[in-house]
């Protein structure tokens, strides 16, 4: 007894600064950026967001970046749940999962230069420029670090390399040769060491044809072995299972088809036909998974949410006849609106959960700024001119809003049906295996302290929750609903 509470006041001894410090910051925060609330009011009420609620919502992302960013903005600091890898993985984070929503924006012909809600106007090219040369400096207090086997860092540094490649002519055209030696060089770290044996396949492949269009050609790397891996995990339908051990979820639209989808603008001709093909079976029955009130959410990553309707925004454009360019609107527009008024954006960033911050579902890996791979979807879509028929065409229907359903996904194992007339949809599982647990487990005091008196996270996986259940309901999500307290900052 005398042990465990011994336990308990060193846990408590230590938490007493962080939450000084958290609320400090806050307070800070909040008296610095007031309002920025307002901004996001009109894309919450209304029945279909236009282009000024989607400038104001790309100015929330920005506002955020700019209030925890370090001082000279290769890191962002964001409040939050820490993950495994680190502070300084941790913050660079908040950096490179920010700036391929500048670099979009700039790309889809939008002004570089950006007029906060504060008056400052900030250029979002020399903030990526300023940026990506301290990251990339080792003599920088801002250095990201040396790229090692299984680092966070590798997945990072594919996000870095498109936006380089956004920004190829607003900043990369005017670097030295000195410079883009050094941006080049820290990016290629990624290309020769050891990759998680899943999706992370794919970013040593993007980052080598990125730096070969960008004119920095290396040494020969590994990247057809990696390619030639990640083709081993397809499993038919356009549907990949994320690694050899055959768990299919989401991971197939925001990171697999995104990363695809991203590779062969940049390379065309790299297995074009196998390409197109599992792009084109993905977009034939993906729409049946998105509707108006939430996903029927389950597997890992949960907080990307809002980067579901990527593979839509991007197939409008690559296949019309399977997605339409009103029923992608459709689902960028309802996916965002509905978590936007269920609390998902809070301190200028995307909450760690569902709807707001819930530890239970948010893996260890993920940290503060994690979560803003939700963005993967705004940044198809910006980097879209404003005239194209993406943003000009009116927001149609989706499918479950015009018709009952139930279809298969072999591959998967789901049987998809969806109810027009609650606008549910629900994904059943064939391999389900009823036994296992149905509820997940809390974060409670034992993970508490583990996390406090040990520095890293101890949160509970919930795989069996995430995973096993025998249906995944949108309407009714297995994790629930738990929403943020609605704080801006």
């Amino acid at each position: 007894m005398m042990k465990r509470w011994g336990i308990i006041i060193l846990a408590a001894i230590a938490l007493v600064p962080l939450i000084q410090l958290n609320k400090a910051r806050r307070t800070v925060i909040a008296s610095a950026r007031p309002g920025l609330q307002d901004l996001l009011t009109g894309f919450s009420s209304l029945p279909a967001p236009g282009d000024a609620e989607y400038r104001d919502l790309f100015r929330y992302f920005v506002e955020g970046f700019e209030t925890y960013r370090s001082e000279h903005g290769a890191l962002a600091l964001y409040p939050g749940m820490a993950s495994r890898h680190g502070e300084r993985a941790d913050a660079l984070e908040g950096f490179s999962r920010s700036a391929p929503l500048w670099g979009a924006w700039v790309h889809g012909g939008r002004p570089q230069q950006l007029r906060l809600g504060s008056g400052t106007v900030v250029d979002l090219a020399v903030e990526f420029r300023k940026g990506v040369l301290e990251g990339t400096d080792r003599s920088s207090k801002e250095y990201w670090g040396d790229i090692a086997d299984l680092d966070q860092r590798i997945v990072e540094a594919s996000d870095i390399a498109l936006a380089l490649w956004f920004f190829r002519d607003q900043v990369w055209s005017g670097l030295s040769a000195p410079q883009k030696t050094q941006i080049a060089d820290w990016l290629r770290q990624a290309e020769v060491h050891r990759v998680s044996d899943n999706n992370w396949h794919l970013f040593p492949v993007f980052i080598e044809s990125a730096l070969r269009v960008l004119g920095m050609p290396g040494e020969p790397s590994d990247a057809e072995g990696h390619y030639a891996r990640f083709r081993e995990f397809y499993r038919g339908d356009g549907w990949f299972s994320d690694g050899p051990g055959g768990t299919f979820d989401y991971y197939n639209a925001w990171a697999i088809q995104y990363q695809l989808y991203w590779l062969q603008t940049l390379d065309p001709q790299l297995d074009r036909q196998f390409i197109d093909t599992a792009r084109r079976a993905f977009l034939a029955k993906y729409p049946y998974l998105i509707g108006p009130q939430g996903l029927p959410i389950l597997g890992r990553s949960i907080c990307y949410r809002m980067a579901a309707p990527a593979p839509l925004v991007f197939g409008q454009q690559t296949d019309p006849d399977e997605v339409s360019p009103s029923e992608a609107r459709r689902a960028l527009d309802a996916t965002w609106r509905y978590f936007i008024q269920k609390g998902a954006l809070e301190n200028g960033n995307v909450s760690q959960g569902y709807c707001g911050a819930d530890p239970r579902i948010l893996d260890n890996y993920s940290g503060a700024a994690s979560c803003l791979w939700a963005l993967r979807s705004l940044i198809v879509a910006y980097s879209m001119p404003q005239d194209s028929p993406f943003w000009r065409t009116p927001p149609g229907l989706l499918p479950v809003e015009r018709h009952s359903y139930s279809i298969q996904i072999p591959p998967t194992g789901w049987t998809v049906t969806g109810d027009q007339e609650t606008a549910t949809v629900v994904i059943n599982r064939s391999t389900s295996n009823s036994a296992r647990p149905i509820s997940l487990s809390d974060y409670d005091t034992v993970h508490r302290l583990a996390t406090a008196l040990l520095w890293r996270p101890f949160r509970p996986e919930n795989s069996d929750s995430k995973y096993g259940l025998d249906s995944y309901s949108s309407s009714k999500p297995f994790c629930g609903c738990i929403q943020s307290s609605g704080s801006n900052y």
